[in-house]
C-alpha cells in the first residue's frame, strides 16, 4: 500500500474510532438514564413519607413551637406557621380534630365552649374550634386536590377557619410546602419550585434527584457538543469503496456513491428533509419510552403525565425531547415544503412525490393534535371540544364522522382510547409507509432537483460518507438544541381532567399553536366555511400547484425562485403570510 494511502487510511480509522467512541458514550449515558435508574427507582421508597403518629411524651412536648434551622426552607417556615395557625384544629401531626387530639392538645380546656374561649361568640383573644377538622397529613389525606396550586389557593382563600383570607400569599406557600414535605411529596431539605405549582402533583413525590437530572441533561448536551466537534473534525473523511469481489453493506444503499455538489448545499436544501426524518426518529424513541408509563384512561392519563414529569428518573427530559421535537417537526416540515415550492422542485418528474410530502405534512398535524389531546388536562379541554365539533358542520356526513372520531355523541373515555390508538398505531403505520415511499421516490427521481450535468456551474461531487457526515452534524446540532430548550422551557401541563366528559364545563378556547390560524378564522364567520372549507381549499390549492403551474426548465431547476415558477411562489408565499398573520392575531388577542 502506498505510504500516502496508508496515512489516509490510518487517519480515517482514527477519526472513525473517535466518532464511534463518542457515540458509544452518548448511548451509555442514555442507557444509564433510561434503563438502569428507572429500574432502581422502582424499588425506592418516596422521599420523606407521612409522619407516623408519634407517641406523645407530654402535652408540653406536643405543643412546643418548632425551631428554625440555620438555613430554613419554605417548609421550615411553614412548620412554624402551622404551629401558630393550624395546629389547634388539625392536630400536631395533621391527624385532624380527633378525640385523642382534643384531650392531648387541650387537656382540661377541650370542652371549654362553656367558658366562651372557643365558642361561636368567643372573646377577642379566643377563636372558635370547629366540631370537625379533616386530617391533612398521612395516607388518604388531601385527596380532593390534584395540583399544588389548588392546595395553595384553598389555604390562601379559605384558611384559617375562623378568619378566612387573613394569611398572606407567602404564608400560604409556606404552609403548602410544609404539607407537601410532611406527606412525603417534598424531600426534607428540598425547596419547592413555585413556578411549577400549577402542574406539580400533590400525591406524587417531587424527587430531589430532579436537580441532578437537569445537570445530567446539560452534561448530555455537552457530550453531544463534543460529538459535534468530532464530526466537524472528520470533514476530510473520504469514501471507502468496497473491496473487489465483496458485496457492499446496507449502509452503501442508503445514499448514492456520489451526488452532485449543488444537491448537498445547505443554503439550498436547508437540511430540512433529513432533519424531518431525524425528528421523527426522536419522536418514535421518546414516545416508546413514555408508553411504559402512560395509562390511556380518563382517570389515569393526566396523572400518568405528571408521573412521567415528576417521578420517573429523567422523565422530564424525555417528555421535553418528545414535545419540542414534535413542535420542531411542524416548523421544519413547513420550511421543507416552502423550499420545495420556492426552488421549483415540485415540477415533473417530482409531482407525485410532492403530493406524498403534502399528505405527510397533513398527517403530521393530526399526529401533533392527537398527541396534544393525550395530555388529558385542562389545557386541551376546549381545543378538543371545538376541534371535534367542526366535524359536525360537514354536510350530510358530519354526524357520522364525528361519532367515528369521538366514539359517541360527546367527548369521553372512548375519545381518549381512539386518539391513543390513532396516535400510536394508525397514524404511525401510515406515516412510516409514506416516509419510506417518499424517500424512495427522491432516489428514483434523481435526488434533489438540480440542473443537468451539462448546465451546472459547479461540476464537483461529494461522497456518501461526506453526505452522511453533514447529516450527522445537523442531527447533533438539532439534538443539542432540543435538550437545551427542554431543560429550560418545560412542556405545558395543566390540572388533569377529572370529569368523564371533558366538554362539560365552559372555559377559554385555546387551540395548539399550529391551529391558532383556524381558531382566528372561526371568529370571522360560519364554522363550516371558516373552519373546514377554507383550510381544505388551501390544501387543495397547494396540492394542485404542480399541475397548473408551468413546467420548470432544466436550466432553472435547483435554484431559488426560478422564473417559471413565479405563480406558484406567489401563491405559497401568500398562504404562508396569511397563516402567519392569522396566528399572530390570535396570539395577541
Amino acid at each position: 500500500m502506498p505510504l500516502r494511502a496508508q496515512k489516509t487510511t490510518t487517519k480515517k480509522h482514527a477519526i472513525g474510532l473517535l466518532l464511534a467512541g463518542t457515540y458509544l458514550l452518548i448511548l451509555a449515558a442514555l442507557t444509564s438514564a433510561l434503563v438502569i435508574q428507572p429500574a432502581q427507582a422502582a424499588g425506592d421508597q418516596p422521599p420523606g413519607g407521612p409522619n407516623p403518629d408519634p407517641t406523645p411524651v407530654s402535652v408540653t412536648d406536643r405543643l412546643a413551637k418548632p425551631a428554625l434551622p440555620d438555613q430554613p426552607t419554605l417548609a421550615d417556615y411553614g412548620a412554624v406557621k402551622y404551629w401558630g395557625v393550624c395546629l389547634a384544629c388539625h392536630g400536631d401531626v395533621g391527624q385532624g380534630l380527633t378525640d385523642e387530639w382534643r384531650e392531648a392538645g387541650f387537656g382540661e380546656d377541650m370542652n371549654c365552649w362553656q367558658s366562651k374561649c372557643h365558642a361561636p361568640n368567643h372573646p377577642p383573644h379566643g377563636f372558635e374550634i370547629p366540631r370537625f377538622a379533616p386530617a391533612i397529613i398521612g395516607p388518604g389525606s388531601l385527596q380532593s386536590f390534584t395540583t399544588v396550586k389548588e392546595l395553595q389557593q384553598l389555604i390562601f382563600e379559605s384558611m384559617p377557619w375562623w378568619d378566612p383570607g387573613s394569611l398572606s400569599e407567602e404564608e400560604s406557600w409556606q404552609l403548602t410546602a410544609f404539607l407537601l414535605r410532611e406527606n412525603g411529596v417534598l424531600a426534607e431539605a428540598a425547596e419547592f419550585n413555585l413556578a411549577e405549582a400549577d402542574r406539580s402533583p400533590v400525591h406524587l413525590p417531587i424527587r430531589p434527584a430532579q436537580a441532578s437530572e437537569r445537570t445530567g441533561g446539560l452534561a448530555l448536551a455537552a457530550l453531544i457538543g463534543l460529538a459535534t466537534v468530532a464530526t466537524i473534525a472528520g470533514r476530510k473523511w473520504d469514501d471507502e469503496a468496497p473491496a473487489p469481489g465483496s458485496r457492499p453493506s446496507f449502509f452503501h444503499h442508503l445514499h448514492a456513491p456520489t451526488i452532485p455538489l449543488p444537491q448537498a448545499r445547505w443554503r439550498y436544501t436547508l437540511g430540512a428533509g433529513g432533519l424531518s426524518i431525524f425528528l421523527m426518529l426522536i419522536l418514535v424513541v421518546t414516545g416508546t419510552l413514555e408508553m411504559f408509563f402512560y395509562i390511556p384512561t380518563p382517570e389515569q392519563a393526566g396523572l400518568s403525565i405528571q408521573t412521567i414529569t415528576f417521578s420517573v428518573p429523567f422523565g422530564a427530559l424525555i417528555r421535553g425531547l418528545h414535545f419540542w421535537a414534535a413542535q420542531a417537526l411542524v416548523v421544519v416540515s413547513g420550511i421543507h415544503l416552502l423550499r420545495v415550492v420556492l426552488t421549483g422542485s415540485f415540477s415533473a418528474p417530482r409531482r407525485f412525490n410532492y403530493l406524498l410530502g403534502m399528505i405527510l405534512f397533513v398527517l403530521l398535524l393530526f399526529f401533533n393534535f392527537t398527541g396534544y389531546v393525550l395530555r388529558w388536562d385542562e389545557g386541551i379541554r376546549w381545543a378538543l371540544l371545538v376541534g371535534t365539533n367542526l366535524l359536525k358542520t360537514i354536510p350530510f356526513i358530519g354526524e357520522q364522522v364525528y361519532g367515528f372520531v369521538v366514539g359517541g355523541n360527546q367527548p369521553g373515555p372512548a375519545t381518549l382510547t381512539r386518539f391513543y390508538a390513532w396516535h400510536i398505531f394508525g397514524l404511525t403505520l401510515i406515516s412510516v409507509t409514506l416516509i419510506g415511499w417518499h424517500a424512495f421516490r427522491v432516489r428514483r427521481d434523481g435526488g434533489i432537483a438540480a440542473p443537468p450535468a451539462n448546465l451546472r456551474q459547479e461540476t464537483g461531487r461529494i461522497t456518501r460518507f461526506e453526505l452522511v457526515r453533514r447529516e450527522v452534524l445537523a442531527m447533533l446540532i438539532a439534538l443539542f438544541a432540543l435538550i437545551l430548550v427542554g431543560q429550560f422551557i418545560p412542556p405545558p401541563l395543566s390540572n388533569p381532567i377529572v370529569e368523564t366528559n371533558p366538554g362539560s364545563l365552559s372555559g377559554e378556547v385555546n387551540a395548539p399553536w399550529f391551529f391558532l390560524w383556524v381558531q382566528q378564522l372561526l371568529r370571522f364567520g360560519d364554522a363550516f366555511w371558516m373552519g373546514v372549507f377554507v383550510p381544505l381549499a388551501a390544501l387543495a390549492v397547494l396540492a394542485a400547484l404542480p399541475y397548473f403551474s408551468p413546467a420548470i426548465p432544466d436550466e432553472q431547476k435547483g435554484r431559488w425562485f426560478p422564473r417559471a415558477g413565479r405563480m406558484a411562489q406567489i401563491i405559497v408565499t401568500g398562504l404562508a403570510l396569511a397563516w402567519l398573520a392569522l396566528t399572530i392575531l390570535e396570539l395577541v388577542r
